[in-house]
C-alpha cells in the first residue's frame, strides 16, 4: 500500500491504496461533484456538502438496487418461461 496525499476542498488528507491513480481519479470526482452541490445549494458548510452528497450517492444507489430487483425478476420469468420450451420440445 502506497499513501497519497489528496486534497477534497482544499483539505489534506492522508489516504493508503494499492493503485494511488485510481484513488487520485476518485478523489477528482468526488471534488468535482462537491463543487457542482456547492454552487447549486450556495454552502460554505462543508459538512452540509458530504452529507448532500451522501444521500444524492444513497439515492443513486436505491435507484440502482430497484433496477437490479426488477432485472432479476425478467430473468427468472425469462428463465421459467425457457425451461416450459425445452419440456415442449
Amino acid at each position: 500500500m502506497q499513501t497519497v496525499e489528496v486534497n477534497i476542498l482544499g483539505k489534506k488528507f492522508y489516504l493508503k491504496s494499492d493503485d494511488p491513480q485510481k484513488l487520485l481519479e476518485r478523489v477528482r470526482y468526488l471534488e468535482s461533484n462537491l463543487e457542482e452541490l456547492n454552487a447549486r445549494f450556495n454552502t460554505v458548510d462543508q459538512t452540509k456538502l458530504y452529507v448532500l452528497y451522501s444521500l444524492t450517492l444513497l439515492e443513486s444507489y436505491l435507484t440502482e438496487v430497484e433496477k437490479n430487483k426488477e432485472l432479476n425478476s425478467q430473468v427468472e420469468k425469462i428463465t421459467e418461461l425457457m425451461q416450459k420450451l425445452e419440456k415442449e420440445i
